[in-house]
């Protein structure tokens, strides 16, 4: 794969530098090819990249199915297929989860959302595959066994038997999305309104009122009270742990996707206020925001990362204008910075590192220092949030359509449909390699295609995406797997060029071999 290198096209004598981000994104995509290409190459496919060493190599260590950070690699080759549609990943994103199936009868801890789910959950969105999503019904149920109905919330640590204490950590929020997607794909509402208290419970009392979070509350699992709040991977127990903060940031954001409820998505916004109200100048937070030691304390990119795809998120859910262009923006500075020295690997071998995320922070506190590591989770977020970042809208104006195509078209839905600036239309055709072709009247630079998919929320399109100068000679400038979480356009990002014609050309959905696309832009 080629790096992405700095480049300008000239168009009626105007040049167009390429969108800095873009070009980061990109060569973030082929350093991920290149770090997890090789770890995929292990034949030892039953212990899983957990953190780096933190001298010099930079090298995974390993840890087996049940630790909380094992469905992470499976995760991220699964994202990798995502991005380009190439079988290779997904033969080995199956084979790296394999050994993570049997987790899912797992009752004794909460992180059952991250060692299933991760891989599972995206595995059956971008393949539609039966059986995974059964595999994550069955975690979810799993899980479900953690709630305490007098507490209202899912235990985090320990034995469901223990009537000492209760312990919820601010990480569980991220596990919820497991209860909430299974409620709406052949699971029990109940799992849904277990995950609604907890997300309560989470805002009650691990929340402050300014904003920032306890890592730890403990309830009383008689009676439901609280007996504590305070830490155990932070600085005190009146700090704010940066990736706790940024857990509660995704978190609530995604309790705040699933329910509509105002309450999660203010919630969302408070925690997002405050860590950017106490971020470092370049984006990357120190690992606990209150350590005496800053500036001289680790920093965790993990945090960041995580963090800046929950902020995506939030942009793009948030009903405000004016807070959506902040948050977008605090990702936008966020991503920017974790895709640049002297956070990010560098292409090439040898790399600096194994991970693509360097100087993450796995833990900081007495006994037990890690930090200036790669991390499994910090690289899965990076990567989710990179491919978060293609439904933000780019700014562009839309360049002006001459003429619309396509080989075929179902009846009442032809391929005007898809220029029309309606999502309630649609073209269709039935088949694999059925296209749509713009005609921009003349050659024009162009730097995105933005594609709308009929119940893209429902449901993951392959597709390519083509350009020509002449309508005869064809150049594929992307090719992949549409997210299915989203019935508005995603822009894709293709290199910069020069092109009269803009082709897409559809491989079906997970639910059939119809494409169906209700709305085309370029820019």
């Amino acid at each position: 794969m080629l790096v992405a290198a700095a480049c300008a096209l000239t168009w009626h004598g105007v040049a167009q530098a390429e969108d800095a981000l873009d070009l980061k994104i990109r060569n973030g995509w082929a350093v991920a090819v290149q770090q997890d290409g090789a770890v995929a190459q292990r034949s030892n496919k039953t212990s899983y990249p957990k953190v780096t060493t933190s001298d010099a190599a930079q090298a995974w260590t390993y840890a087996g199915a049940g630790e909380w950070t094992s469905g992470f690699f499976a995760a991220n080759l699964w994202l990798l297929h995502g991005q380009f549609a190439a079988d290779g990943w997904s033969t080995q994103a199956q084979a790296w989860q394999n050994g993570m199936e049997g987790q899912d009868t797992n009752t004794g801890t909460h992180d059952v959302g991250f060692m299933v789910f991760t891989p599972f959950g995206n595995a059956y969105r971008l393949t539609g595959v039966d059986s995974y999503r059964q595999v994550a019904l069955t975690a979810a149920n799993s899980l479900s066994q953690r709630y305490n109905g007098t507490v209202g919330a899912v235990r985090s640590w320990g034995s469901t038997g223990d009537n000492a204490n209760f312990q919820v950590i601010m990480d569980n929020m991220m596990n919820l999305e497991l209860l909430f997607w299974a409620s709406q794909h052949g699971g029990s509402a109940t799992l849904y309104n277990q995950a609604r208290s907890h997300a309560l419970k989470t805002r009650d009392n691990h929340v402050r009122a300014d904003g920032s979070s306890y890592h730890l509350v403990t309830y009383d699992p008689v009676t439901g009270a609280v007996k504590s709040r305070t830490t155990v991977q932070g600085y005190s127990d009146s700090s704010t742990w940066a990736r706790g903060q940024a857990w509660g940031i995704h978190g609530f954001t995604m309790a705040y996707r699933f329910t509509g409820e105002t309450t999660f998505r203010d919630t969302a916004r408070k925690m997002a206020d405050w860590y950017l109200a106490h971020l470092p100048a370049d984006a990357v937070p120190y690992w606990d925001f209150n350590d005496p030691a800053i500036p001289n304390a680790p920093r965790d990119t993990s945090a960041a990362a995580i963090a800046a795809s929950g902020l995506i998120e939030l942009s793009l859910l948030e009903t405000d204008s004016a807070r959506a262009t902040t948050y977008r923006n605090a990702a936008r500075t966020a991503l920017s910075a974790l895709l640049s020295a002297p956070w990010f690997a560098t292409l090439g071998s040898p790399s600096n590192s194994q991970a693509l995320l360097l100087q993450s922070a796995y833990n900081h506190y007495a006994g037990n220092t890690l930090y200036n590591q790669g991390t499994a989770w910090g690289d899965y977020y990076l990567l989710e949030a990179m491919q978060r970042w293609r439904r933000v809208d780019p700014g562009l104006a839309a360049l002006s359509v001459a003429a619309v195509s396509a080989t075929s078209a179902q009846a009442g839905n032809p391929a005007a449909n898809a220029i029309d600036n309606s999502l309630a239309t649609r073209w269709s055709a039935e088949g694999d390699g059925q296209a749509i072709t713009l005609d921009l009247g003349s050659s024009r630079a162009i730097q995105k295609v933005g594609v709308a998919f009929y119940l893209g929320d429902q449901r993951t399109a392959r597709f390519d995406i083509a350009t020509s100068p002449d309508g005869n000679g064809w150049t594929t400038r992307w090719r992949g797997i549409s997210s299915g979480q989203t019935t508005a356009k995603e822009f894709y990002d293709i290199t910069d060029v020069t092109a009269r014609y803009v082709r897409i050309t559809g491989h079906g959905s997970t639910a059939s071999q119809w494409n169906s696309v209700t709305e085309l832009s370029v820019h």
